[in-house]
């Protein structure tokens, strides 16, 4: 019987991967079998992160993206598909910066980054990598959303607001390409342990302590608790979950 979650011979792109959820789920994707490209704006930390994972026995190359400006991403598509030729599984987990506090508050310059950090870099991605996925009729796209792009949010309004176009961007492109074959979906965490997170969420251990008594389960996730799902969702085992956004959230999206 066929491994469902073996991921042999498939090439796996994870953008923001070379600290916290991205690097969890490069790790995971690369366990399963699968060569991984590394990426963060940093070219030498991505490097660094695929030597890293080389020495762990996954195959693995660092590419510098900075997924807030077209003309990185646009390269970065182009060496990826250089590395390997081909990507079967796209992670789209690089973000611009949560930035805290009321909507009120924030100018257009930070609206614009939100929107090109956290949407737009994404979807140029998309469709720099999708042809060639649709050409083959298989791969899979795995937005990283978030919990906030169900609920609002009075301390990070701005990005729940990127994180709802996110999902809808999702539910619309599995309309437009499950007919070729490739699923697309996206993961939607909650709190979860990262330094990206640190400042908005965890840093200060009495508001970690608030948020860990709303969760159901009573705790905050660990970039860990991410990264079985973006195999799942990369693997033969995954390939009829399409146009959905899965929580992984302790059980807050439940309440």
């Amino acid at each position: 019987m066929q491994n469902l979650f073996d991921l042999s011979g498939r090439v796996a792109v994870v953008t923001g991967s070379t600290r916290g959820m991205g690097l969890a789920m490069a790790r995971a994707l690369g366990s399963a079998g699968a060569a991984v490209v590394v990426s963060g704006r940093d070219g030498e930390a991505g490097r660094t992160v695929a030597v890293q994972l080389e020495a762990e026995g996954i195959r693995a190359t660092g590419i510098a993206c900075d997924i807030g400006d077209v003309d990185s991403v646009r390269a970065f598509a182009e060496q990826a598909l250089a590395a390997y030729g081909r990507v079967d599984a796209l992670v789209l987990n690089a973000a611009a910066g949560a930035t805290p506090g009321s909507m009120l508050a924030q100018g257009p310059e930070v609206f614009d980054a939100a929107m090109a950090g956290n949407v737009r870099g994404n979807l140029m991605l998309v469709n720099a990598l999708a042809p060639q996925m649709a050409e083959r009729r298989d791969g899979s796209i795995t937005f990283m959303s978030s919990i906030a792009a169900k609920r609002g949010s009075a301390f990070l309004g701005l990005y729940s607001v990127t994180k709802a176009a996110i999902d809808q961007a999702m539910r619309s492109l599995a309309l437009e390409l499950g007919p070729s074959g490739i699923n697309v979906n996206a993961i939607n965490p909650g709190p979860v342990r990262t330094e990206f997170s640190r400042d908005a969420l965890w840093g200060d251990p009495e508001r970690e302590a608030r948020l860990a008594a709303g969760v159901p389960m009573r705790r905050i996730g660990e970039a860990e608790d991410v990264a079985g799902l973006a195999v799942l969702l990369a693997a033969p085992a995954g390939r009829y979950i399409h146009g959905q956004s899965i929580g992984v959230d302790g059980g807050l999206s439940a309440q």
